[in-house]
């Protein structure tokens, strides 16, 4: 076979020859680009995931502005809610409410203990109340505690049954006695 021969060849069949030289040259991009694919698909899964999660974003900010108007809303009714340690008095005056309320009544002193100081934004501030009344009557009282104007957290509650020297009528009015540990959620 001769030079000749090849070119002859060669003219005579053209799509084969360069079908020939494009599986060639392929082939030398493939081996050379090979350390490239792995890098180059996982920079595509990383911008696919990229991609469906801005598509997410989108998708759920719809009614965003009414979503952040509610939670300011809410917000601003749990600071209204919460207890001011400093304010000794108004913090009294709460439990002495509901006793006038409940119609139990108070027996000892309602104390306001320390509250831990902590870098949170709220603070338990603890309360140690003891009352007195029927069941039903501390019954309702701790109802209001738990449903009133300020955040009520119980951590030891302890109901006997009031042994007085009273008898009758007066002991039956009032025959439990309710010693309670409790943190009313406040500010610090």
């Amino acid at each position: 076979m001769t030079g000749a021969d090849i070119t002859a060849s060669l003219k005579k069949h053209p799509l084969s020859v360069i079908c020939g030289l494009v599986t060639v040259i392929c082939a030398v991009l493939l081996y050379y680009r090979a350390d490239n694919i792995t890098a180059s698909q996982t920079e595509l899964e990383a911008r696919t995931a990229e991609a469906n999660k801005m598509i997410a974003n989108v998708r759920n900010s719809t009614g965003l502005p009414e979503q952040v108007a509610e939670i300011q809303n809410q917000r601003k009714e749990l600071e209204g809610r919460l207890l001011k340690p400093g304010q000794l008095a108004v913090n009294l005056q709460y439990f002495y409410k509901l006793e006038a309320e409940t119609e139990v009544k108070l027996s000892g002193d309602v104390r306001q203990g320390v509250a831990a100081k902590t870098g949170k934004s709220y603070i338990g501030v603890p309360f140690a109340v003891s009352v007195q009344g029927t069941f039903p009557q501390v019954v309702n009282f701790i109802n209001r505690l738990q449903n009133g104007r300020h955040l009520c957290r119980v951590t030891s509650a302890t109901l006997n049954k009031s042994g007085g020297s009273d008898s009758g009528a007066a002991s039956a009015e009032r025959d439990m006695l309710l010693s309670i540990n409790l943190e009313l959620l406040g500010q610090p």
